[in-house]
């Protein structure tokens, strides 16, 4: 059982090389994880992490269909209340994603600990800081909870 799950969706690679980037942040925490491509996802990924986090790209203003189904259904049967999280995305063009994603995860119960990062297309530099700081906060607060 991991103490953190990254779930994220990408379709052209920059989501996902922003989940790496949260990765080596949670790794840094001390925190176990897991780390799952949204299709790939399950209810018990969720229900046996202390910790979630949720990457999307911007699709039409909105975070992706993918993750928007996994949060309506497998989210939501897993029952995340109580947990801590967060959420990253990355953008072209429009960042309203992160918003939405970050709004349906606080109305679904999870108890945001790290402001969302929204990336513009790479994630390198000072927002791979930023993205790992992300990993590592939620990390530290998973392993209070595993305590």
């Amino acid at each position: 059982m991991a103490d953190v799950v990254i779930i994220y969706d990408s379709r052209t690679g920059n989501t996902e090389k922003a989940a790496r980037e949260v990765l080596a942040g949670v790794m840094e925490s001390g925190a176990s994880v897991d780390i799952k491509k949204v299709d790939e996802a399950t209810v018990d990924d969720v229900r046996r992490a202390k910790g979630i986090i949720l990457g999307s790209p911007n699709i039409n203003d909105n975070y992706s269909a993918k993750m928007r189904s996994f949060v309506e259904t497998k989210l939501v049967q897993a029952k995340p209340h109580e947990k801590v999280g967060a959420a990253f995305g990355t953008y072209k063009w429009n960042m309203d994603n992160l918003k939405r994603l970050e709004n349906d995860l606080r109305w679904k119960g999870v108890r945001l600990v790290a402001e969302g990062i929204n990336v513009h297309r790479h994630g390198d530099g000072e927002v791979a800081k930023k993205l790992r700081e992300l990993g590592r906060k939620v990390g530290e607060e998973a392993r209070k909870r595993s305590a």
